[in-house]
């Protein structure tokens, strides 16, 4: 739509995530829109040799007064609001009805930028403030018909003083008339503006959300893939290192006439050599077969066989297991989902060790036919410490093992979040799956 003596409104920036950035952008656009409409208003008044009355120029001074306060505004290091972005905008209602009123009404053709306020709010706020704009602008416009419409109405062609007066009556009901399709349109145009406009940049804001979220999923899958990368070097250059230290461990246990606690840490060192073995089997195998195809197993069991895997990598650890589901119900696990469980048990018992906490880590296993539910609970600083603490769980705690853990249960169509604990400090992650079990196996 294009506005007389005024600047397109089609430069406004939508506002796609609520971001202060933009918020900006938009206030200094609104405050040069404004800038121009009063000059253009003012410039035009002087070359149509119309004075301006005093309370007119008042008004004048008053638009001028909130353009200052918007434009240093927008100049600002606080950060601005939607609300009170949508308040700048109402400040246009201070000085613009009562202009209006003081220099034509109705019949000023400057009574068009009372549209000009409702195109921003319907480009860049919520459809409530929309339509509020438009019920305000039109509520503007009407009372100007019925108070200021700037003719007499044609009521003066009843009176009857001759020809003459009767012509210009009759002009002057014909241009009332004029006036009222004028309102009727306006009225109109402010009700697409309100319904479709503010449809239109909302699904253009829901677009560029979802372009937002696309953008860091992608982020993420650059990061795993990078991490994906370096692993399989690091992988590669263990296995030789690996495979000396079981062959020197072996030689060792193999002397005669070793002390008791020699034999107990060989014994300990093969297990810790043997899982490390297993580790880089199993990625090996990963590797192979991406998709993770396996064959129905037990899901009781598969919580045990990754608890008891996780003690022998962390032989201080300290659970309590509550589980709740059919014990012979068998259902297809990704090979993937026993490291990502260990890795939310390795970040709860770091940050229990960090916070001092000797109670054991709380674990609560539900499966059914559908969905298994895992929620690890940890004694840490939680969510309400201080930002100190809370940083320097995130580094500890919450790191790489987490970032590949979200990005593997995405993938599988599950979910992993994290939530302050109820009942006391600490931080609870819950893992959630969605299951093809075996409905044959369940009792």
């Amino acid at each position: 739509m294009t506005v007389s003596s005024v600047a397109p409104v089609a430069s406004v920036v939508p506002q796609p995530l609520g971001g202060d950035k933009t918020i900006i952008v938009n206030l200094r656009r609104l405050t040069a829109l404004r800038a121009i409409a009063l000059s253009a208003y003012i410039g035009v008044s002087l070359w149509l040799a119309d004075a301006l009355s005093a309370g007119a120029l008042v008004f004048v001074l008053l638009g001028v007064v909130t353009t200052l306060i918007s434009g240093w505004r927008a100049r600002g290091s606080v950060a601005v609001g939607r609300l009170e972005f949508f308040g700048h905008l109402l400040m246009d209602w201070l000085w613009l009805p009562p202009l209006l009123a003081l220099s034509g009404g109705a019949s000023n053709p400057f009574v068009i930028y009372l549209l000009v306020p409702l195109t921003i709010a319907a480009a860049t706020q919520p459809r409530f403030f929309a339509w509020l704009m438009a019920a305000i602008s039109i509520a503007t416009y009407t009372a100007l018909m019925a108070f200021f419409p700037g003719v007499d109405g044609g009521h003066s062609a009843h009176m009857g003083h001759g020809a003459g007066h009767d012509m210009a009556a009759s002009q002057s009901g014909d241009f009332y008339r004029h006036l009222i399709g004028m309102w009727a349109t306006f009225t109109f145009s402010a009700v697409l503006i309100a319904g479709f406009v503010n449809s239109m940049a909302e699904g253009l804001r829901s677009r560029d959300r979802h372009l937002h979220r696309l953008r860091q999923e992608q982020a993420r899958r650059d990061q795993v893939l990078s991490l994906g990368t370096l692993a399989a070097g690091t992988a590669h250059e263990l296995a030789s290192p690996l495979q000396t230290i079981g062959l020197l461990v072996e030689e060792l246990q193999a002397q005669q006439d070793l002390p008791e606690f020699v034999e107990e840490d060989l014994v300990l060192l093969q297990q810790q050599v043997n899982l490390c073995k297993q580790a880089l089997e199993q990625l090996k195998s990963r590797a192979r077969d991406p998709a993770g195809n396996e064959e129905y197993q037990s899901v009781a069991g598969f919580i045990d066989r990754s608890l008891e895997r996780w003690q022998l990598l962390r032989p201080e650890a300290r659970f309590q297991l509550q589980q709740s589901g059919p014990q012979s119900m068998h259902a297809r696990l990704p090979l993937t989902l026993e490291q990502t469980l260990i890795n939310v048990l390795n970040n709860a018992l770091d940050a229990s060790q960090a916070s001092g906490s000797s109670e054991p880590v709380a674990l609560k296993v539900a499966w059914g036919p559908e969905h298994l539910r895992i929620e690890v609970a940890d004694n840490g600083q939680g969510f309400g410490a201080d930002a100190e603490a809370e940083n320097e769980q995130q580094s500890d705690g919450f790191g790489i093992g987490l970032i590949l853990s979200k990005t593997t249960l995405a993938q599988l169509g599950g979910s992993l979040t994290l939530a302050a604990r109820r009942d006391c400090p600490g931080t609870v992650a819950t893992i959630e799956l969605p299951l093809e079990s075996d409905m044959a196996e369940v009792s």
